[in-house]
């Protein structure tokens, strides 16, 4: 492969499920190789393992490390044994569209020449939809909050800025780094034409009194996610306060209100309101406390829906 312009595509995995050949089958004609990292799945099916092997370097932790340190495994290995100008991280519910490649190298080919330090490409739409985006008025967008699955990362960049952090396990681990980017100057702008098909949750009816929840005709959904991730939110959310709210105040205010809302709608209109609640409040408590990692296991029984 070129160096200059190669690609490899990291995709993290847990308990992949069998359409996963045909992602990476597909993903396969965009990239020039693929690294699949497996977390630790603890009932995997051999079967999906067996043919993921004869389309992409295949790598299986012995136990469940967290998306940060599972993406980082794949990265080191991609770097070692081909050396690609960027790593593509994606997560195994998420898919490019056509030309996501060929549409970010291009954007960021531009940028480069119009004088912006790039440190990554994310998609300009998640499922269609535009992403949030950061004020501004030249010709390259900046995500407010891009999510890791779907980003192209400059190898260089990762030599000036480092790897994931692995600390926070899963959650805030794409925001800690794109705020650790933007620290060292660099932007990470939208790739034009570049689209993302990604699960978010899983989406549940909106209900007031038993009635659908309504705007202009459009019935709305809950996003909801299990009390243990609620815990990670909440407690990564304030290791990201700590630790950039002098440096990038306006990021970190309006994220935190953003997750503030979404937790009210969570313990207002999801399932397992109690749960959830005693989840953000353990969250935040273990973040003040400045606690690291996997959750306890004490904690993740005690949020566990019986």
């Amino acid at each position: 492969m070129s160096q200059q312009d190669s690609v490899v595509a990291v995709l993290s995995l847990f308990n992949p499920p069998p359409e996963v050949i045909e992602r990476v089958r597909r993903l396969r004609r965009q990239v020039d190789k693929v690294v699949v990292v497996d977390d630790g799945s603890p009932s995997p099916d051999e079967a999906t393992f067996e043919l993921l092997e004869d389309m992409a370097q295949v790598i299986r932790l012995e136990e469940n490390k967290g998306i940060a340190a599972a993406l980082n495994a794949g990265i080191q290995h991609a770097r070692a044994l081909w050396d690609p100008a960027w790593v593509l991280t994606l997560d195994q519910d998420s898919e490019i569209g056509d030309g996501f490649i060929a549409n970010a190298q291009t954007t960021a080919e531009r940028a480069k020449r119009a004088g912006i330090k790039v440190g990554a490409v994310t998609p300009e739409t998640h499922n269609g939809t535009r992403i949030d985006m950061l004020p501004g008025n030249d010709e390259f967008g900046q995500g407010f909050d891009p999510m890791q699955s779907g980003t192209l990362i400059s190898t260089s960049a990762l030599d000036h800025v480092g790897l994931l952090d692995e600390s926070l396990f899963i959650d805030a681990v794409d925001s800690e780094f794109t705020a650790r980017l933007r620290q060292h100057g660099y932007s990470l702008i939208t790739g034009d034409g570049c689209d993302l098909s990604h699960t978010l949750g899983q989406a549940r009816p909106m209900k007031v009194l038993g009635l659908r929840v309504k705007i202009a005709g459009r019935e709305l959904n809950v996003y909801y996610h299990a009390p243990f991730r609620v815990y990670y939110m909440a407690r990564n959310s304030v290791r990201l306060t700590r630790t950039y709210l002098l440096s990038q105040p306006a990021w970190i205010l309006k994220r935190v209100a953003l997750e503030s809302i979404f937790h009210l709608i969570r313990i207002t209109y999801g399932p397992n309101r109690m749960l959830l609640l005693k989840a953000i409040v353990l969250g935040i408590r273990d973040g003040l406390l400045g606690r690291q990692g996997r959750i306890p296991a004490d904690i993740q029984d005690h949020l566990s829906p019986s």
